[in-house]
C-alpha cells in the first residue's frame, strides 16, 4: 500500500516525517506490516494503533512509546531535514565504485557445445579470440594489477561455453593473471559461468590452484536435463556435467548448481538430490543450488509450480546444501558486476560490453580493447549508462527505490526513453515483493532461534 502523504509534527523542537520509501500492508485483519526500504526493517503494528488516514506522529509518542521508538530506529520516521533521495544515491554510488578492486569478464567465444531452446544468445559458431587479442587483453591484466590502487582483481569467463580452447584462451590468461598478481601481491579470484561438459581433470587440477568459482546449469533432473541440454549430436549430458561438479567440489572449487525450471519438469526437480548423496558433508560448503524459473514458462508468482518449488528448497536445505533465495533480501549495496565503475567485458572480437546477459552484438557494445591493451570506450553511451540510475521521475519517491534502484544500469540505461517504471511494477507488484522478503526475514530468523 502506497503512502498517501508524509505527515510531520514538531517533538523536542525537530520537525520529524514519515520516511517516503515506508510501506504499510495489512498481513491479517487486526495486524499490518510496516516496511522501510532505505533501512530495510520491518514493524508489526496493530490497525487502530498506526492508520495512514489519521497518521499523528505526537499521537503514536505519547500513546505508544515504544512504538514510536521502533518507527525511529526503523528509519520509518526521521527529521525532516533529511534528504532520502540523496542519500540513497550516495548509497548506490559507494556501492558501484569499487575502487580498490576490478573484475574483468572475457568471452573466449561465443560458440557452445549445447543448443538450448531459451537461450537469448547469438551463437557464432568457430568463433575464437586470437592470440593477438589475448596478448592485448594481458597487456590490460598487467596494466590494471600494477595500479596501486587495485587489490583485488576478479576474472571471469563468460560466452558461448568459456572452456572451449581452454589452453589457447583462458588458462593463457589465467596463468598470466596469476604471475601479475604474485608480482604485485594483489588477490585474485577467477569465476566460470560454464555447462561443465568440458571439464576434465587437467582443467580442475589448474583451476584448484587458484580461487576458483563455477555457475553450472542443470535442467531439472536426468530426462527432462537430457532432453533440453544435448550436444550436438544429441546426446544427452546430466551424467557427464553431474559427474564434473562432484569433481569441483571434491578439488575444493566453489560451485553453484542453477536449476532451471517448468511447470512440465517440476515434479522431477527434488531427484537431483539422488545424484548429489555421495557429496560428503565435508565438501557440501562447496556447493549452493540456485533454483531459478525459466522466464518463457513464468505465469503466476503464486501457481502451483512455485508452490512446490518452494517445498522443494526446503527439501535440499534439510539435506545439508546451502540454497540461494529467490527473494530480495538485498538492496542496491549488493549492486550486479555490471554496475561497477570498474567493470568490462571483452568479447572475442575485441568489442566491449558491460553486462554479460545481453546479445553481444557489435551495435550493442560500449567500445572496443585496441592492441596496446587499451580500452577505447564510446564516451557518450558509456556516461548516458553510467548516469542512468534513478533519473526518471516515477522512481524518485518510489517505495522500494532502495531495493530496485530503478534497475541496474543496463536495463536503466535501455529503458531511458520511457517514463514508466523500468519494470513496470504496478502497486500490487511492489507489495508482492515486500512480503517475499518479509517471508525471508521471517523464515532466517526462525531458523536461527531453532539453532541457538
Amino acid at each position: 500500500m502506497a503512502l498517501a502523504c508524509i505527515a510531520s509534527k514538531r517533538h523536542n523542537l525537530i520537525i520529524m516525517k514519515l520516511s517516503i520509501y515506508t510501506s504499510v500492508i495489512p498481513v491479517a485483519a487486526r495486524h499490518s506490516i510496516i516496511y522501510n526500504s532505505l533501512s530495510g526493517k520491518f514493524v508489526v503494528v496493530k490497525n487502530h494503533v498506526f492508520s495512514l488516514e489519521n497518521f499523528d506522529i505526537k499521537q503514536i509518542e505519547e500513546n505508544y512509546p515504544f512504538l514510536f521508538k521502533q518507527l525511529i530506529e526503523g528509519g520509518i520516521i526521521l527529521e525532516e531535514t533529511e534528504d532520502e533521495f540523496e542519500l540513497l544515491k550516495a548509497r548506490i554510488n559507494k556501492a558501484d565504485n569499487n575502487s580498490d578492486s576490478f573484475i574483468l569478464h572475457i568471452n573466449p567465444t561465443l560458440d557452445c557445445n549445447f543448443r538450448c531452446w531459451y537461450c537469448y544468445e547469438k551463437h557464432v559458431v568457430n568463433s575464437k579470440m586470437t592470440l593477438s587479442t589475448v596478448n592485448a587483453v594481458k597487456i590490460l591484466i598487467s596494466r590494471i594489477i600494477s595500479n596501486p590502487f587495485i587489490s583485488f582483481f576478479d576474472l571471469g569467463f563468460f560466452g558461448g561455453e568459456p572452456l572451449f580452447f581452454f589452453n589457447h584462451v583462458a588458462k593463457n590468461i589465467i596463468a598470466y593473471t596469476r604471475e601479475q598478481c604474485v608480482k604485485f601481491g594483489k588477490s585474485l579470484h577467477i569465476h566460470f559461468t560454464s555447462n561443465g561438459a568440458l571439464l576434465n581433470n587437467s582443467i580442475i587440477n589448474f583451476l584448484s590452484q587458484s580461487s576458483c568459482a563455477f555457475q553450472i546449469t542443470l535442467d531439472g533432473a536426468k530426462e527432462s536435463h537430457d532432453n533440453t541440454r544435448f550436444t550436438k549430436n544429441y546426446s544427452g549430458s546430466f551424467d557427464i556435467i553431474t559427474t564434473n561438479i562432484l569433481k569441483l567440489v571434491k578439488a575444493k572449487i566453489d560451485v553453484i548448481v542453477r536449476v532451471n525450471y517448468t511447470g512440465d519438469n517440476i515434479d522431477s526437480v527434488i531427484s537431483i538430490l539422488d545424484r548429489f548423496k555421495e557429496c560428503g558433508y565435508e565438501y557440501k560448503k562447496y556447493l549452493k543450488f540456485d533454483f531459478q524459473r525459466v522466464w518463457q514458462d513464468r505465469k503466476d508468482r503464486f501457481d502451483e509450480t512455485e508452490k512446490k518449488i518452494n517445498s522443494i528448497r526446503d527439501r535440499f536445505r534439510k539435506e545439508g546444501f546451502m540454497v540461494l533465495t529467490n527473494y530480495l533480501p538485498h538492496d542496491v549495496r549488493q549492486s550486479c558486476y555490471g554496475d561497477k565503475l570498474n567493470h568490462v567485458l571483452i568479447n572475442y572480437n575485441r568489442d566491449l560490453f558491460g553486462c554479460t546477459a545481453r546479445d553481444f552484438s557489435t551495435s550493442n557494445r560500449i567500445g572496443y580493447i585496441n592492441q596496446e591493451g587499451e580500452l577505447i570506450y564510446e564516451k557518450e553511451i558509456v556516461n548516458r549508462r553510467n548516469n542512468s540510475k534513478l533519473v526518471k521521475e516515477v522512481c524518485r519517491e518510489c517505495r522500494i527505490a532502495p531495493i530496485c534502484g530503478g534497475g541496474c544500469k543496463q536495463r536503466a540505461f535501455e529503458t531511458l526513453d520511457s517514463e514508466l517504471c523500468s519494470f513496470n511494477y504496478s502497486e500490487e507488484d511492489i507489495d508482492s515483493i515486500i512480503l517475499d522478503i518479509f517471508e525471508y526475514v521471517y523464515k532466517d530468523n526462525v531458523t536461527k532461534s531453532n539453532k541457538c
